[in-house]
């Protein structure tokens, strides 16, 4: 949903996670991150991107380990507005 405003408190049925991203210590940059459009059962919003997590029916795509820049030119950015506007044509069917 474009607001997050939900109706009658309940969790939309496609939602996108982000987690940050477990590095070597090697890596430095901290701006790594999962993200992941999973489907909820609509009583609940998990709290982990895991197939084991609570109110989590599927992860239906998922990037580990992606790097967020700082511009909207990075991948991780335009792959995190790809899942948004995937979970928003899922919810609306």
């Amino acid at each position: 949903m474009a607001n997050n405003e939900l109706d009658n408190n309940t969790t939309p049925r496609f939602v996108v996670m982000v987690s940050t991203a477990q590095m070597p210590a090697s890596v430095k940059d901290p701006h790594y991150r999962n993200i992941a459009l999973v489907e909820t059962d609509g009583q609940g919003m998990p709290k982990m991107i895991s197939e084991r997590a609570r109110h989590l029916v599927r992860i239906v795509d998922v990037e580990y380990g992606v790097h967020v820049g700082k511009t909207n030119r990075s991948y991780g950015y335009r792959r995190l507005q790809e899942m948004r506007q995937e979970a928003e044509r899922l919810n609306r069917q």
